[in-house]
């Protein structure tokens, strides 16, 4: 069966894995059987051969066009998401007997906090910020968070995906003290300010294409002295040395990735995205702030995510039924995380603005019929 050349499509508001450009599930749906004229696709390609040395050096430049990364930056692609850098972060950073800073502001930062101290039982992870006390509703303010002085670094995540809250100027660390940011839910989503953080990673499946894959910015001075002996897999200097290729790596995901980082240069770059996105989010909270309480944000309103919207009803009864209703007319994956409950609208690069429209249509008509 030969598929169509206009699949049907639906809007996907799913955290992850999330919706794609067409443009570039086409052309990976072509390099699956041919990539480059080669007669062999992506899947089949060795990752020691010259074609998959161009998708390589492709995927990095393009990394570092689009996220206007400074040449002390490397540039690694990492096998598993970004749960798997919450070990090994502490294990190339923190030192025995050395502390480093977790702001917990929602559940991604709540579980980088938990691996971090299996992952290195002889340092300390120190929680200059609760968040659960006040249900994860806004991220630290100035004064609000006390950082720890001479800290081997400070972890936060710059946009909470569960409760939709945001960072919108990174947290201020003890002077000196290097910034690793979990930007997994908006990279490229809005330009970074790379003299203010030492680390950026990302997991792959919102912003960057498929799962399984999290892409890690770091300042070479920071991974290339690991603060102890570990094995290859687990330094990211070894990654960084290897060509992001100790191993056979995620070869699909990276291309795809690059794939990606291409076609948000050709849509204008992070300051382009950072208009839609603030452009779709304003929609939305529009209409949750003019239905006098039948809708209802779990965020502050100075920490709303331009990204991930979540908001409830007046009961889970019409939680339950909007999810329902949206998914019969087209409108996927926006029932909220199992620890917050309520409706959860993740709306990232690849999501056009026709999509957010038909969001705000259907939640003004169910409104309307049911307010």
């Amino acid at each position: 069966m030969t598929p169509s050349l206009s699949p049907h499509r639906i809007w996907n508001f799913s955290a992850g894995p999330s919706t794609m450009p067409l443009p570039v599930l086409m052309q990976l749906r072509g390099d699956l059987i041919d990539l480059d004229g080669t007669g062999i696709g992506i899947l089949e390609h060795s990752h020691r051969q010259p074609t998959y040395d161009r998708v390589l050096a492709d995927a990095i430049e393009s990394c570092r066009i689009l996220g206007e990364v400074p040449d002390e930056f490397e540039i690694l692609f990492v096998s598993g998401g970004a749960t798997n850098q919450f070990g090994l972060i502490p294990m190339n950073l923190l030192a025995d007997g050395a502390t480093a800073d977790y702001p917990d502001t929602e559940v991604w930062s709540a579980k980088a906090i938990v691996e971090g101290r299996e992952a290195v039982p002889t340092g300390t992870i120190a929680v200059p910020f609760e968040g659960k006390k006040f249900r994860y509703d806004h991220v630290p303010a100035q004064g609000e968070m006390t950082p720890t002085q001479g800290a081997a670094y400070l972890h936060y995540c710059s946009n909470n995906t569960v409760h939709g809250t945001r960072f919108h100027t990174p947290p201020v660390a003890a002077p000196g003290v290097p910034l690793v940011c979990d930007a997994s839910s908006e990279i490229f989503g809005r330009p970074m300010d790379w003299s203010k953080h030492a680390m950026v990673y990302a997991a792959s499946q919102k912003h960057l294409g498929v799962a399984a894959m999290s892409l890690v910015i770091a300042r070479r001075d920071l991974i290339n002295s690991p603060v102890r002996s570990l094995p290859s897999m687990l330094s990211y200097a070894a990654h960084a040395k290897y060509e992001s290729r100790i191993n056979t790596p995620p070869t699909f995901a990276i291309h795809t990735a690059g794939l990606m980082f291409r076609w948000m240069i050709q849509e204008g770059g992070t300051r382009e995205f950072e208009k839609r996105n603030d452009a779709k989010a304003a929609l939305i909270y529009s209409i949750i702030d003019g239905s006098g309480g039948f809708y209802r944000g779990l965020s502050r309103v100075e920490c709303r995510s331009s990204i991930n919207l979540s908001f409830r009803l007046q009961t889970e009864a019409l939680d339950t039924m909007f999810a329902d209703e949206a998914t019969r007319v087209e409108l996927d994956g926006l029932a909220g995380h199992r620890d917050a409950g309520g409706i959860r609208a993740s709306m990232y690069n690849a999501m056009p603005i026709e999509g957010a429209q038909a969001l705000a249509s259907f939640m003004r008509d169910f409104m309307r019929r049911h307010g």
